[in-house]
């Protein structure tokens, strides 16, 4: 199994507020946030959340890796937050830098394991080359970031909205389904390795390609590109998506938000 990441600002955006980490030991793990972008520094908070991610699946990890423990998805995140609020509010930093969403995502015992707090997308292929996409929206496009749970004022607020998660469901040549859900539902994903041998992690910037101000509402032939390894070796999707997004932005098609997508590959 092998990982790799790759990150590049918006069109639109002059900073980047998207972070991404990955690792192979001790175990195969990818962690992104993307920060709100009417959110001061959010840069810096996705940063925050992404190491503290870290920290905290290193932390939870048996000595023995056979014995990995299964994680909690609302216990990881309230580690995660309130340890977040402290050392933003130890560098100066408003709470609101931390208004970022955040994916955990890693492989073991033959299966993906995806954490996901507030928006994103997850991208599978098999052996057959059929393309399984997920999307993960709410309906005012307005998540529920980690940062609602540790403010009752804003999340009185929060609720005020009347949000709903929208999981919508894709593959190849087939019929998109969609299901909906309460903006607090538990957003925890699990498939197989096994079956499929390549997965990525997407912020929500591969939803935000235009060309000529016309939104691509069919991600699959964008996501077939970004699978399409020439080769394996090393930093393989950044070769990709750099020579992908080159030929798209030729043609004139491009990502008006923050990219960062995050690989694992199972090879024979």
């Amino acid at each position: 199994m092998q990982t790799d990441t790759f990150l590049k600002i918006g069109k639109s955006h002059q900073v980047c507020e998207d972070y991404i980490l990955s690792a192979n030991k001790p175990f195969n793990y990818i962690i992104l946030s993307d920060g709100c972008s009417t959110s001061k520094n959010t840069d810096m908070g996705a940063r925050l959340l992404c190491h503290l991610a870290k920290q905290y699946i290193l932390y939870r990890r048996a000595d023995t890796y056979s014995m990995f423990p299964e994680l909690d998805y609302e216990i990881m995140g309230a580690w995660i937050i309130h340890n977040a609020e402290l050392t933003a509010r130890q560098l100066g930093l408003n709470q609101s830098c931390l208004n970022a969403t955040l994916i955990i995502a890693y492989e073991f015992e033959d299966k993906y394991r995806i954490y996901m707090y507030g928006d994103g997308s997850i991208i599978l292929q098999n052996e057959h080359d059929e393309i399984k996409y997920i999307q993960v929206d709410f309906s005012e496009n307005a998540p529920y970031y980690l940062t609602y749970r540790i403010s009752p004022e804003n999340l009185k607020e929060y609720h005020k909205l009347g949000q709903d998660v929208i999981i919508t469901d894709q593959k190849t040549n087939q019929a998109m389904i969609q299901d909906i859900y309460a903006y607090d539902a538990k957003l925890y994903f699990e498939f197989s390795s096994l079956k499929y041998s390549k997965m990525l992690i997407c912020s929500d910037g591969i939803s935000s390609f235009q060309k000529d101000s016309d939104r691509i509402n069919d991600i699959i032939p964008i996501a077939k590109e970004f699978l399409s390894y020439k080769s394996t070796k090393g930093e393989f999707l950044k070769r990709r998506l750099k020579r992908a997004i080159k030929i798209y932005e030729a043609e004139g098609m491009h990502h008006m938000d923050d990219l960062s997508v995050g690989a694992f590959l199972q090879e024979d």
